[in-house]
């Protein structure tokens, strides 16, 4: 048994979205082919540097508005693949509903670790909220999302101390993880290790379930309602990890959504989670 009393086989599963869905290349050309067109539609601001590394870049989309929300998306990988152009798609619909939107890029394992992911992260907030004017955004108007490892990213992100960092204790006025993993032991035993690269020990310092609990954050967590189990079972687990503190944090299962396709039910205007989003970024 490798952990939690699965089989090597079953937790890759489990833990491995391109194993639990098999055709997630149709997936990824989907989103591609929306990305592209949402850039042609919105021409953003592409590779603005918010940090040394060689990926510290993110695209901005802006809203035709001054004072306008801000949110900006961190996306999945498991930290060691993709790249923020094959995810513009989530900028088209909240655009269109008055948000600027900046979707980041971050360096990727095996070149950098999880715990430098969330310091290029912290160091994009840092930029976006200190620039916001230039973005047409709002400082009190600052949210965040994340898929996957971008979700285990923007819960790290609630738990920093933004009073040292920025001199607010809370720059975020809404935080959505989503699909995401909560507590990193188990994917030490999978396959996607050997980029990642955690021991014992970094796992553990960097599971947002070992975290402090975000306080005065206003969280909502979201997965697909036909993601693996213990998908399903990480969000419920951190929410309730989060309650036991004192923070409310409902989870919102996208149902029929599997790990990728949950991103068009949140993001897209068609999507069954995309109202109840834009109310919630919203202070």
């Amino acid at each position: 048994m490798s952990w939690g009393g699965f089989t090597a086989a079953e937790l890759e599963w489990q833990y491995n979205p391109r194993e639990t869905v098999p055709e997630f290349m149709t997936h990824f050309d989907r989103f591609v082919k929306l990305s592209d067109e949402t850039r042609a539609q919105l021409k953003p601001k592409i590779d603005v540097r918010f940090g040394d590394g060689p990926k510290e870049t993110m695209d901005v989309f802006l809203s035709p508005d001054a004072g306008a929300p801000v949110h900006i998306f961190f996306h999945g990988g498991y930290w060691r693949s993709q790249d923020k152009k094959d995810y513009a798609f989530v900028a088209r619909d909240l655009v269109a509903a008055g948000f600027t939107v900046i979707c980041a890029n971050y360096d990727l394992c095996p070149d950098v670790t999880v715990a430098d992911i969330t310091q290029q992260a912290v160091r994009c907030v840092k930029y976006v909220y200190q620039h916001v004017g230039e973005f047409n955004g709002d400082q009190d108007r600052i949210s965040i999302s994340g898929h996957s490892a971008g979700g285990q990213i923007v819960a790290r992100l609630a738990s920093c101390d933004w009073e040292d960092i920025l001199g607010d204790p809370n720059p975020f006025c809404a935080v959505v993880p989503i699909s995401g993993v909560f507590d990193l032991e188990p994917v030490r035993h999978t396959t996607m290790n050997d980029d990642i690269r955690l021991d014992e020990a970094s796992a553990a310092d960097n599971s947002p379930m070992l975290d402090a609990v975000p306080v005065d954050v206003k969280m909502m967590a979201i997965v697909g309602g036909n993601e693996s189990p213990e998908f399903v079972r990480q969000s419920d687990a951190y929410a309730a990890y989060c309650r036991r503190s004192g923070l409310t944090v409902p989870v919102y299962k996208a149902w029929g959504a599997n790990h990728f396709t949950v991103l068009e039910e949140v993001f897209l205007g068609t999507g069954s989670l995309f109202g109840h989003l834009k109310r919630f970024l919203q202070p």
